[in-house]
């Protein structure tokens, strides 16, 4: 698949009658839709932000989200930020917790490792914006993130061994009958070995309208294989 810069797309948002269109398409649909959170809905890494600040969001992901509930889909997030607490607030703030009906926010590593992760994204971050002839904007960025954060529990899960387990609990609903989202490989890898259709996100659009025509058709194939 082809990357996008990270960074939220310029298109215009698609229609409610734009995603009803799509998924009327299919006869059968997941009972179970599956989101990452960062570079996946909204376009960023939450730890580099306070839970005060007020994030965007990719443009079709509400209409998205809210389309696949009126069809009866189950809502799902599974995220391994190492700042819970902030996507936490992100949630609501925008909200978005209401449309899950399940919602995993499983740290991915412990308090030095998050802090050695924060650090390299920074830069990665202050390099992709330009902002490295903003000093400013750098040293703010520098303190929020790791200076603003308190550690994390010691933990380092994997969606595979922990999210995704988690959410069959919660919902009932079998690995087969759910479609993934994530921006990150070695996420997509290790859930698809669940049984679970996983499809990986273009961050410069996050979950947009062909992604969802993606999974779809892949979640399709995958049980038309199966049967």
């Amino acid at each position: 698949m082809t990357r996008g810069r990270r960074g939220a797309a310029t298109t215009a948002a698609a229609s409610p009658d734009d995603v009803a269109a799509v998924l009327q398409r299919y006869e059968e649909l997941p009972k179970a839709v599956v989101f990452d959170a960062d570079y996946t809905i909204w376009p960023l890494w939450c730890e580099c932000f306070s839970p005060s600040y007020t994030p965007p969001l990719y443009p079709d992901v509400v209409t998205i989200m809210d389309g696949l509930r009126q069809a009866g889909v189950k809502l799902a997030l599974a995220s391994r930020t190492p700042t819970p607490h902030v996507a936490s607030a992100f949630l609501d703030k925008l909200g978005l917790r209401q449309r899950f009906h399940s919602i995993q926010l499983i740290p991915a590593a412990d308090g030095l490792d998050q802090h050695r992760q924060v650090a390299h994204r920074v830069r990665c971050i202050v390099v992709i914006s330009g902002d490295l002839d903003r000093p400013a904007v750098a040293v703010h960025l520098v303190t929020t993130c790791i200076c603003s954060n308190p550690p994390v529990p010691a933990c380092s899960a994997q969606k595979d061994k922990a999210h995704f387990p988690a959410i069959q609990r919660e919902l009932g609903i079998d690995y087969q009958d759910m479609l993934f989202y994530d921006d990150e490989h070695g996420n997509i890898r290790r859930v698809s070995t669940l049984g679970v259709c996983s499809i990986l996100v273009d961050t410069s659009t996050g979950v947009d309208l062909a992604a969802l025509k993606q999974g779809l058709e892949a979640f399709t194939r995958a049980r038309q294989a199966a049967t």
